[in-house]
């Protein structure tokens, strides 16, 4: 019970340390808990929503009819065909209306009754913009259609137009359902055939199977998209894939930080205590008996932060997932809670803090009593660094503050790691909107000289249109990577709507095989090496020599000659699938497949940073706080071991300001260093991150962060370790002169 009351003593003595620890267990555990939670709930939500309403495998058109009744038989597969026509209820506002099926892709209903006549179901996120409720009134082709339900499709979890449009605006674009007999009076719709295979393992492989057989058995597939590939629904994946990342590497992170301060803590207190556990070993305390007084530090810490933030954990689980099904359109009857999970954000920060803990005291504890009942003592020896750096050769205020580094080499590691971490996560969601911006700017817009694209259903042999300039482009699997696929473009060899340059700046044509830096990359593939590729529709193989590296930050492109490619390809001479131009064109029904508009696309990222503004700032604040406690902890430590040697400084009439220069300031350097560190890996995190999301975002994002966001970055940091060295001035300015000489006369 004394020593119990001892280690109450004790932490509110030190209260900035243990409360540092407490609060990064905290988050840890609340990070932990919360964020796996969350991750669980998406995807659980997301397979149940996938299985109950039948989400499909592909999606495809062909030019022909095709066997359905043989077709499933042969593949054991469910086939439905589907119909879909886009309707523009006023300008510049576009409802996407789906035939209502009754074997794949079906509605969820999620407020109102289903179709029974006459009637419409309409998507909540349009009905919530559009300020339209279940009865009112809808009008289609001069038609009137009373809205019976409020409706999700598993095919559209993510509402956007296109895979090109990344952020969804309800006020202009939604989806709908109609009876099947309603959709077919509609003049301009598009039939197309949904299927999803009854054996669940391996539906990739049956996939290509699937598609491979048709166009051997001469089915001319006009569109195919596997749901692997279709952004509407592996975004929920990608949200999955992020949150699950987090919930590692950010606790992960704070948990080492928490592993380190208390390992300081207790070896300077043992080490302070050195003569009172030499005295109570000679009262009759065991060792176990001492072990377990001490390891109750990092447990009260542990076990009280585990709790709270495991608590909090579970708290913030509702909350985000609502946020997220505002953006996921998904039925949701019930949030799950994972009693495993919650135990574990408690369990896991009290098992790893106690087994270092108890490893760290263990091994201070086998010193003998009599020489513990000698006190600490100064090692005399020098380590690696102090004798290799070579202290005499510098004045005395520079030598002092590079001692006081590396005569505590685990103080100087968790301030090097926590600046490391603090940055990290400061400068995130700048690496996020400068990457953007970076792909927008020196990647898009550098690339694409024009305004629209315009992809044609069919083949087109006559000239384009005045001011536009034709190309093909196939879709590809490397063999290198078979989880993502790229185009393969076709174009002009002296096009003037594209702009490719190399490392160096020089100018490409592409009149020879140019590959983009982001692709050459993920296939590991440089200059005049050979790579195979399959083509995704007609699934055949094609062997490219790479001529070029085009440094661009556009995307994941090849290109090659328009004539090369036709010949390659094996396509009419002169034909072409597509043009760009910079006049907005209007084509008759069903000439069209696609059009961007460049501008749109720019709209969409410029939103999307602009979204992530939030983010930005919560990392920044929640940055600043943790490099704070972190500094500002640090400083504390090196207050309290020189606490004689500034009581001395005082003595021999060294001002202020220059005691606060030596002590405080000694810590320049490490920040510096940290800072320096920490912006490389997080590049190489966001990098890695980027990449093995590629597939889900049906994009690559190139890690970037621009020099004003490093150096906004860096500015940030040092205001923290100034207001941290501001907070620790009255540390100094309490410590009296006459500490110095009571030190002396014991």
């Amino acid at each position: 019970m004394p020593l119990l009351h001892k280690t109450f003593r004790t932490i509110m003595e030190n209260k900035a340390q243990y409360l540092g620890i407490f609060i990064m267990v905290l988050v840890s555990s609340m990070l932990l808990v919360g964020m796996t939670m969350v991750a669980d709930n998406l995807g659980h939500i997301f397979e149940s929503f996938s299985a109950n309403n039948r989400l499909a495998d592909a999606e495809f058109s062909t030019d022909t009819a095709i066997d359905i009744d043989a077709l499933e038989k042969r593949f054991n597969a469910i086939i439905e065909q589907s119909s879909v026509a886009d309707y523009e209820s006023q300008p510049g506002q576009t409802l996407r209306i789906f035939s209502e099926n009754s074997r794949l892709n079906l509605p969820a209903v999620m407020e109102g009754n289903d179709l029974t006549g006459n009637d419409i179901l309409i998507d909540p996120q349009f009905s919530a913009a559009n300020d339209l409720n279940v009865g009112d009134s809808l009008m289609i082709r001069g038609k009137s259609y009373e809205i019976s339900g409020i409706m999700v499709l598993p095919n559209y979890i993510y509402i956007v137009r296109s895979k090109e449009e990344m952020i969804n605006d309800p006020q202009s674009f939604g989806i709908a359902v109609l009876r099947r007999q309603d959709l077919d009076r509609l003049p301009d719709k598009t039939d197309f055939y949904a299927i999803r295979f009854n054996q669940r393992d391996n539906t990739h492989e049956q996939t290509i199977l699937f598609r491979n057989y048709l166009v051997t058995n001469g089915t001319t597939l006009t569109h195919w998209e596997s749901t692997e590939n279709n952004n509407k629904v592996t975004v929920v994946a990608l949200e999955v894939s992020t949150l699950t990342t987090m919930s590692r590497a950010v606790p992960c992170m704070l948990l080492v930080l928490s592993i380190i301060l208390i390992s300081i803590l207790l070896k300077r207190m043992i080490q302070r205590e050195s003569v009172v556990i030499g005295t109570l070993y000679a009262l009759g305390y065991r060792k176990s008996e001492l072990l377990r007084h001490y390891l109750v530090y990092p447990f009260l810490m542990a076990g009280v932060g585990g709790v709270l933030g495991s608590l909090l954990g579970v708290a913030m689980v509702k909350p985000m997932l609502d946020f997220l099904m505002e953006a996921f359109t998904m039925p949701v009857e019930t949030y799950q809670f994972n009693i495993i999970q919650l135990v574990a954000g408690m369990v896991i920060p009290l098992t790893v803090l106690c087994l270092v803990s108890h490893f760290v005291v263990s091994k201070l504890l086998t010193i003998s009593p009599a020489e513990l009942m000698k006190g600490a003592r100064v090692s005399e020896k020098l380590n690696f660094f102090e004798q290799a750096i070579q202290l005499d050769r510098f004045r005395f205020n520079t030598k002092f503050q590079i001692r006081e580094q590396v005569r505590s080499l685990s103080r100087t590691a968790f301030l090097l790691f926590g600046i490391i971490v603090a940055t990290i996560l400061l400068l995130y969601g700048l690496t996020l909107q400068s990457s953007l911006d970076y792909m927008l700017n020196e990647g898009i817009a550098a690339l694409y000289q024009f305004k629209y694209e315009y992809v044609f259903n069919e083949l087109q042999t006559s000239e384009p249109p005045a001011g536009f300039e034709q190309y093909n482009a196939i879709t590809v699997t490397a063999e290198q990577d078979r989880n993502s696929n790229f185009y393969l473009v076709g174009a002009l060899s002296q096009s003037t709507r594209l702009q490719l340059k190399d490392g160096s700046g020089k100018k490409l044509i592409p009149d020879r095989m140019i590959i983009t830096k982001l692709l050459a990359d993920r296939l590991r593939v440089s200059k005049d090496d050979e790579i195979r590729v399959i083509g995704d529709e007609d699934l055949k193989e094609y062997t490219l020599t790479i001529d070029a590296i085009a440094d661009s930050a556009a995307g994941e492109f090849m290109f090659m000659p328009f004539d090369q490619f036709n010949a390659v390809i094996d396509m009419p001479d002169g034909s072409y699938s597509g043009i760009w131009g910079d006049e907005q064109l209007t084509f008759p029904d069903g000439v069209i497949r696609s059009k961007k508009s460049m501008e749109a696309i720019a709209a969409g990222i410029k939103s999307l940073i602009s979204q992530t503004g939030g983010l930005v700032y919560t990392l920044t604040i929640s940055a600043f706080i943790l490099g704070l406690i972190i500094i500002f902890l640090v400083t504390g430590m090196i207050i309290e071991e020189n606490r004689n040697t500034i009581s001395l400084f005082k003595v021999l009439g060294y001002r202020g300001k220059e005691i606060n220069k030596l002590i405080l300031s000694s810590n320049t350097l490490v920040v510096v260093l940290g800072y320096m560190i920490g912006v490389p890996v997080l590049l190489a995190s966001v990098s890695a991150l980027m990449q093995s999301l590629a597939s889900s975002m049906q994009m690559t994002i190139p890690a970037h962060l621009s020099i004003w966001n490093i150096l906004l970055g860096f500015v940030i940091v040092m205001v923290t370790y100034q207001v941290a060295q501001l907070l620790s001035k009255k540390k100094i300015n309490r410590i009296q002169m006459s500490a110095a000489l009571k030190a002396g006369t014991e």
